[in-house]
């Protein structure tokens, strides 16, 4: 879980990927070791490094650790990573950033077409999913709808099992923001807990989205407790219905809220 997170947080994300090209990503590494972020207003820092089936990938972990998973005079809290196909590859990571004093947590990309049928087994030993629509579609013919609509689904599923926060791929929409509302309100309903941003006026939009109101977390705690004052078990009102499978709901949110999600059964 990713535990450094509450649910309706922002955080600093810098992208050694995608957002890099090829012939500038060594001074992009080189860069991390001068950058300060003690300015930013964050406690922490999130990055998404390249595969570790490239160089850049080797040389992206080879920088981290030579960094002490310091960047830029905050801790690496969180490394994304991108173009995962099965849990091995993620015991692959954690096992080499485990040598620092403070691992960070690991959030796997679920973007390619064996992620999608592996995102069981790569929940299971994850901190948190990302979905990366852009590269999934571009191992595809045609950007199938029906696919995609699956994959979704099939990762948001196996975050829950988990009890992990699950993050939606980033809109490209930069002009039109009831356009980002209502791509991050169909991602709420599907299941994800936060979506990606990839510029600033993208973030009031996204987190007047996903957040969660102290009145919703009020009425869960209620919720729990009338459950464990009523001796039926079982009541139904005018208002509501109090019975497990609702109490189980109000105790995952919580949990979510919490940065504390373990599996519930």
């Amino acid at each position: 879980m990713l535990k450094h997170v509450p649910r309706e947080s922002v955080v600093l994300v810098l992208d050694l990927e995608d957002a890099v090209p090829k012939q500038a990503k060594p001074v992009a590494r080189e860069r991390l070791a001068d950058v300060d972020l003690t300015g930013t207003g964050h406690n922490g820092v999130w990055m998404r490094i390249n595969s570790i089936e490239t160089l850049d990938g080797l040389l992206d972990i080879q920088t981290i650790l030579a960094l002490g998973g310091i960047i830029g005079g905050l801790p690496l809290e969180t490394v994304l990573l991108p173009k995962i196909c099965g849990a091995r590859d993620v015991a692959i990571y954690r096992s080499l950033l485990s040598v620092l004093p403070n691992p960070p947590e690991i959030c796997s990309f679920i973007e390619t077409v064996d992620a999608v049928e592996n995102a069981f087994e790569i929940a299971a030993v994850s901190d948190g999913l990302c979905f990366g629509q852009a590269d999934l579609v571009a191992e595809m013919w045609a950007p199938n709808e029906s696919y995609l609509a699956h994959a979704r689904s099939r990762m948001c599923v196996a975050a829950s099992r988990y009890g992990l926060p699950v993050i939606d791929t980033n809109s490209f929409e930069l002009w039109d923001m009831d356009l980002v509302r209502a791509q991050s309100e169909a991602a709420k309903l599907c299941g994800y807990t936060g979506k990606a941003a990839i510029h600033p006026k993208q973030v009031d939009t996204i987190v007047e989205t996903f957040c969660t109101s102290p009145g919703e977390l009020d009425a869960h705690y209620q919720t729990i407790k009338d459950y464990e004052a009523d001796e039926a078990g079982f009541t139904v009102s005018k208002d509501r219905v109090l019975a497990p499978p609702f109490v189980l709901k109000a105790r995952r949110t919580i949990a979510l809220y919490d940065g504390i999600a373990r599996p519930v059964r």
